[in-house]
């Protein structure tokens, strides 16, 4: 799920690579319904992973350096006439470009 998300294009997985992935957890679910599956193996895993999860996630805080200063800033000049807009009672008006 990470690589998905990562900010370089070039680490995210392609399409054939994530269309592999479902299709072993699709090959997995589909054995494991008839019964081909260890039942208690698949739940002791699921436990170790929701623990894992569960200790990372409350190690990992977020931390603020001290000197920093957070605030909020347009982002791109073309949203700052957006307000003018907003209130607008016109529903149906035409966008132009």
């Amino acid at each position: 799920m990470r690589r998905c998300w990562d900010s370089d294009p070039s680490n995210r997985p392609s399409a054939i690579e994530i269309h592999k992935l479902i299709k072993s957890f699709c090959k997995f679910y589909i054995s494991y319904k008839m019964g081909g599956s260890n039942e208690v193996e698949i739940k002791n895993q699921i436990k170790e992973a929701e623990n894992y999860r569960k200790l990372y996630h409350s190690l990992k805080k977020n931390k603020q350096h001290p000197q920093a200063i957070y605030t909020s800033r347009l982002l791109n000049p073309y949203t700052a006439e957006l307000q003018e807009y907003d209130n607008s009672e016109c529903l149906d008006c035409e966008i132009i470009y």
